[in-house]
């Protein structure tokens, strides 16, 4: 978990870029969250508003997903 970390951190740095979240680790680290708290609400921007709107109630895995959202990261499908 370091290292991937560690070499996220460098790739980051090295492109100026900020990485994407992928849909894998929005659904493992948010699901059950999403589950609970926006029950019957669309994908996409529907979802991350509904996340957003309940931050505080957030497991810290689903908050650790919503912080990279904040920070400008985008979906991806990888």
């Amino acid at each position: 978990m370091r290292k991937s970390l560690y070499l996220a951190t460098i790739m980051l740095l090295t492109t100026g870029q900020a990485m994407a979240v992928s849909v894998w680790e929005l659904s493992q680290s948010c699901g059950d969250d999403a589950e609970i708290w926006c029950d019957g609400v669309a994908y996409g921007e529907a979802m991350q508003a509904c996340i957003e709107a309940n931050y505080a109630e957030l497991a810290p895995e689903c908050k650790a997903i919503a912080d990279r959202l904040r920070a400008g990261e985008k979906v991806s499908l990888f």
